[in-house]
């Protein structure tokens, strides 16, 4: 799938305010909670708050304000101020740093629709000790397993923690435009824009590494560049990758986007290893992973891309990977010097449920969330999850929001 992304950039718009985003976002905590909780407005904010305070309230903002209602009326008191304190990290965090706590409350308005059928609980602190085999016991941590969800079905309890699906080389890429920008306009009075061709079929490990590694070069050569007046740079890492860069000196910035769905589950099938320290060892232990298009523009959403996409990721995760005796540290430095394999992760982790957050763009309650359960049928600690296991949620009158359940039972060879 090819796409060409033209980005328009335009001043924003000038907003008469009585309170800045925090001190509102301050209010609504307390008109719905009766909590009052004290945001600092850290670094001028982020995109999440911003929206709260713009009137008319946009579809992002209302049903981000009808989720914190339907929230205060399932949980009350029991959950209240971990809810107010997850909605205050939001309005403290700066940039990428909302989208942690804002992915934990989707997830749990998502999961709270199904009461009648399975008990939602938020925030669950199981002691290492009680959980010595566990993949945080063997990775050297010695107090809590700190858990988003516990999920209690009618025979079963599945633990989940809550990622919010981001890509991280595109948060690394952000920071070095807007330095490279900023130099722009300060010191050469040159207004540019600044992009880089899609890296999402491009392995995710060796993409972050790279940009990780050699982004004060990476900067050095784009700002040259600026001063010369380029308009593209080819930057070649240490590793072997190419980077396009492409400059441009107005308000408008074309990129040429190729997505695959199946090149993009190979590029990130390891990324799963950043989780392993909220794998438990005696209870089902699954991923919730949250897509909003404010913080992933890598999945697009269209003809049933995602759906395509999730599934292979999940598939390669579960049966690829299930024998992999590579060690995890080899993918992921949280490991340590553990002997934890890639195969011992993959067959520690349950399943994992994609969610897309439709909450810019729809007006119904029913529509605002799509749902992709995949389970592992490689799953090691307990009997595996099968389908047979979530027909509850099927019979929910939110059937609507689950697209796919999967549990792999016919393809796992």
């Amino acid at each position: 799938m090819q796409e060409i992304i033209t980005v328009h950039f335009s001043p924003q718009p000038c907003y008469t305010k009585n309170m800045n985003d925090a001190e509102n976002l301050e209010q609504i905590v307390y008109k719905i909670f009766k909590i009052q909780k004290r945001i600092p407005l850290r670094n001028g904010g982020n995109s999440c708050i911003a929206s709260l305070n713009r009137h008319p309230l946009n579809l992002f903002a209302s049903n981000f304000i009808n989720r914190l209602q339907r929230l205060s009326r399932r949980f009350g008191w029991e959950a209240a101020e971990e809810i107010c304190e997850k909605v205050k990290n939001i309005g403290e965090g700066d940039k990428a740093k909302w989208l942690g706590p804002y992915s934990e409350l989707v997830a749990l308005d998502f999961y709270s629709q199904f009461k009648e059928h399975v008990e939602p609980t938020y925030i669950s602190r199981l002691p290492i000790k009680e959980h010595p085999k566990s993949i945080p016991a063997k990775m050297g941590h010695k107090n809590l397993i700190d858990i988003d969800i516990r999920l209690d079905f009618p025979r079963k309890t599945i633990f989940t923690d809550v990622k919010s699906f981001n890509c991280i080389h595109q948060e690394i890429l952000d920071k070095i435009f807007e330095n490279v920008e900023n130099y722009a306009q300060t010191k050469c009075k040159k207004t540019v824009l600044l992009g880089v061709d899609n890296l999402s079929s491009l392995d995710y490990k060796k993409v972050k590494e790279s940009l990780g590694w050699e982004k004060v070069k990476i900067q050095d050569e784009l700002k040259a560049a600026v001063r010369s007046g380029k308009y593209f740079v080819i930057y070649k890492s240490q590793s072997g990758l190419a980077f396009n860069f492409k400059i441009n000196y107005s308000n408008i910035l074309t990129l040429k986007k190729e997505f695959s769905p199946y090149s993009m589950a190979e590029a990130y099938r390891y990324k799963f290893l950043d989780y392993g320290s909220k794998l438990v060892d005696n209870e089902y232990s699954m991923i919730t992973m949250l897509r909003n298009p404010w913080f992933n523009k890598e999945t697009v959403d269209f003809g049933n891309f995602n759906n395509y996409f999730y599934r292979a990721l999940s598939r390669r995760i579960f049966i690829e990977l299930k024998d992999s005796r590579e060690r995890a540290s080899n993918y992921c430095s949280a490991y340590g010097r553990s002997n934890v394999t890639v195969g011992e992760v993959s067959r520690s982790l349950a399943g994992i449920v994609f969610i897309d957050d439709n909450s810019m763009k729809s007006k119904n309650f029913e529509d605002i969330y799509s749902a992709y359960i995949y389970l592992n049928p490689n799953y090691k600690n307990k009997p595996p999850l099968t389908v047979h296991d979530f027909k509850l949620f099927v019979k929910s009158q939110y059937r609507s929001q689950l697209k796919e359940l999967d549990d792999f039972s016919h393809d796992n060879y």
